[in-house]
């Protein structure tokens, strides 16, 4: 099957592409032909200026981004209505539960916009226009680099003259493409009186956990429902009980006519970042060290954590978003590798990188400008592999791991405060200390204790087996040693003697006035102390110092030069994603992920019988959504006798698209995307054709769910619904 992707540049507006050789980038005054021979051909009913138009009323002003772009989203009623995945509401419903009304269990429904509840914190994104700046974004750059050399913030200067020349009323940013080889100004307008509408119980969003993350079939309704609040002169306004729901410049109509194999479909969102340019020599390092420590440490995190979940409801609930964002990357990694193994993707780069080397050795100037670009990322790859993992190991086990010990860094930072000021004592009334314990505070309301002690022990094992001595810190070696380098009686010794890992010992300490030497005596200093990461990056800076190898450099020449020779060849380029707004286009279908093995691509409620389990949380179902699929009555969201809840097209997407609209020819909504497939892990890098799908849940399951479920049919009378 023949992928059907396209980057488009409407205007200069940078929409989402991960094209095949065939398929191009196309300015405006070229897309007409393109969609006319590829897109319309395959269904789109919509001209260009009705996908983008910075005058408005376009698709795109109803495609939003969430929390800086985390997930997507779209807009679906006059009024504001949003609608998202339920994975990106998560932590908000987590939020505003308490164990006694647990929303993220039983679900959350406003009957009337009085009962919607403001969601602190919560923002959303509309992209108004994109400009192409690369020639004024060049001239910046090399009048900057006149005046001196460039430091770590040198783009944010560029953006700054940049955004200064442009000024204007919304957000502007400025990306760049191909490693600099493209720039666009991005114009934004953000929304933050956001407010929770409504969202099935975890057992109907998130039905199969874990253990059907990115598997198919799949039978999730993952979706949840916001409405964007606006002051009374339609602009973004902090949250006010007179604040008015937005009148949207476009919404999407919904489409209740379902699908069929082989139709066309289109998402528009925000994907995050794929590595689509990354070397065959940065792969290596990924699928042999990065991916297998990151899986296995995070791993053994999540046992422990479930260890404490299966026991307490209460630890279930305080635990419940933390477990489902590490558990998501976790599978992947695991994933990523087994389908990177087999698809043979190195050798699939590998094959490019040689196509690169001739292109590169045919031309004098280019052989100048890259010839040892291949050469020097394999020699900065190769000498970096081992401190990587050694780097990697202590993230994974220390930065992130014990959260109670974690709040060390914040007393530590206390110590080195009073010692650039030279206190002797600090005062419970001190600002700095005011500012720890309410940090304090939050941390121990979102943590178990004896869970937490729990992980110190197995995050400190990784770390003993992983990181030599020659990078522990005196006092932690010292330690180390006195107690037979024993990770458990190591963390138990800390959570027994420090202050800082009770947090009534906590209290209790600072309600008087302290010594700076009784802060420096305390357990907790030992990890504040050896858990420094400028060590493992000095490491890692002098073997590459000692080679003469700047990697940023060699991975910037590297994109550009396959950038050029691209272009030059004729072939289809795209940049990776990064957070701006892209599209993608596909079709509906099955997956034949091995041998002898065919996957339709819906599935239906009867899945959702045949895996429910009691005894298995992931398979738990609400007794309500149990009886009312048993009784089959599906009203006018069934298609011949049955009810889908998600299906399968070859769209390509990422992290950063969850809560994606999927769309039909005529731009109304079908479904919203949230997963791939197993076989589509390796899609960051490489999209594997024929074998990378995208997971939806279908827009029908969802309208049956409020109807039927919720009783909430006044948000369905709120939207266009096309039958």
């Amino acid at each position: 099957m023949k992928r059907k992707v396209l980057l488009i540049i409407l205007s200069a507006f940078l929409l989402q592409q991960y094209a095949m050789a065939d398929e191009g980038m196309w300015l405006i005054n070229m897309l007409d032909k393109q969609l006319s021979s590829k897109m319309k051909s395959k269904g789109l009913k919509l001209a260009p200026n009705e996908i983008y138009n910075e005058n408005g009323g376009a698709l795109t002003d109803a495609i939003v981004a969430l929390d800086g772009g985390s997930c997507s989203a779209s807009i679906i009623s006059a009024d504001g209505l949003l609608i998202t995945n339920h994975h990106c509401a998560y932590g908000d419903i987590q939020a505003i539960s308490t164990p006694d009304n647990n929303y993220l269990e039983n679900g959350f429904w406003a009957m009337n916009r009085d009962q919607e509840i403001p969601i602190k914190g919560k923002t959303v994104t509309f992209l108004r226009k994109v400009l192409d700046v690369t020639e004024e974004t060049n001239k910046v750059i090399d009048s900057l680099d006149k005046v001196g050399p460039r430091g770590i913030f040198f783009m944010r200067k560029v953006s700054g003259v940049l955004e200064s020349k442009y000024k204007s009323d919304y957000e502007i940013s400025l990306e760049s493409m191909w490693r600099g080889s493209k720039y666009y100004l991005f114009f934004y307008e953000t929304y933050t009186d956001v407010r929770l509408v409504g969202a099935p119980p975890a057992s109907v969003g998130a039905f199969g956990g874990e253990t059907d993350n990115w598997g198919w079939p799949q039978h999730k309704g993952d979706f949840a429902l916001y409405r964007v609040y606006a002051g009374k002169d339609g602009k973004p306004a902090e949250y006010s009980k007179d604040n008015v729901a937005i009148k949207a410049n476009r919404h999407l109509k919904v489409s209740a006519k379902g699908y069929k194999q082989d139709d066309f479909t289109m998402i528009i969102g925000y994907p995050g970042r794929t590595n689509r340019y990354m070397s065959s020599f940065e792969l290596k390092q990924k699928q042999e060290v990065l991916n297998p420590t990151i899986y296995n440490v995070r791993r053994a995190k999540l046992d422990v954590w479930e260890k404490y979940m299966e026991k307490d409801p209460a630890i279930r609930l305080m635990y419940a978003d933390k477990y489902f964002s590490i558990s998501n990357y976790t599978d992947y990694a695991k994933w990523e590798n087994k389908c990177l193994e087999r698809f043979n993707v190195q050798s699939i780069l590998q094959g490019k990188e040689k196509e690169l080397a001739e292109w590169i050795a045919a031309n004098p100037e280019r052989a100048k400008k890259y010839g040892n670009v291949l050469a020097d990322l394999k020699k900065g790859y190769d000498a970096t592999s081992d401190i990587v993992k050694v780097t990697e190991s202590f993230r994974e086990s220390i930065i992130r791991g014990s959260e109670i010990v974690g709040l060390g860094q914040r007393f530590g930072s206390i110590v080195n405060s009073m010692t650039r000021a030279k206190l002797d004592s600090l005062d419970p009334n001190n600002k700095d200390l005011k500012v720890f314990m309410e940090a304090s505070k939050k941390v121990y309301s979102e943590c178990n204790v004896e869970a937490d002690r729990d992980l110190f022990r197995v995050m400190l094992g990784y770390y003993i087996k992983e990181v030599p001595k020659s990078f522990w810190e005196k006092e932690f070696s010292a330690l180390a040693d006195s107690l037979g380098n024993n990770p458990e009686k190591i963390a138990d010794y800390i959570f027994d003697n420090s202050v800082v890992t009770d947090l009534q010992r906590l209290k209790e300490f600072f309600s008087k006035k302290v010594s700076l030497k009784q802060l420096e005596a305390d357990p907790i200093m030992i990890m504040v102390n050896n858990s420094r990461i400028m060590k493992y990056n000095q490491t890692e800076e002098k073997i590459l110092k000692d080679a003469g190898l700047e990697m940023g450099a060699l991975r910037t020449a590297y994109v550009k030069a396959f950038y050029e020779m691209q272009r030059e060849k004729g072939v289809a380029v795209y940049p990776d994603a990064n957070s701006t707004m892209r599209i993608t286009y596909g079709e509906v279908g099955p997956v034949r992920p091995y041998d002898a093995v065919y996957y339709h691509y819906q599935s239906a409620t009867q899945g959702i019988l045949e895996k429910f389990n009691p005894k298995e949380y992931d398979f738990k179902l609400d007794p309500k959504i149990k009886s009312l699929i048993e009784k089959g009555d599906w009203g006018q969201w069934g298609e011949n006798g049955k009810l889908y809840v998600d299906f399968l097209t070859d769209n390509d997407i990422t992290g950063g698209n969850s809560g994606s609209a999927i769309m039909n020819g005529k731009g109304e909504l079908i479904g919203l995307a949230f997963d791939g497939n197993r076989e589509s892990m390796a899609g960051d890098v490489y999209f594997m054709d024929g074998y990378n799908k995208c997971v939806n849940v279908d827009i029908r399951y969802i309208l049956w769910i409020i109807d039927k479920y919720a009783g909430a049919s006044y948000l369905i009378n709120e939207m266009d619904i096309v039958k």
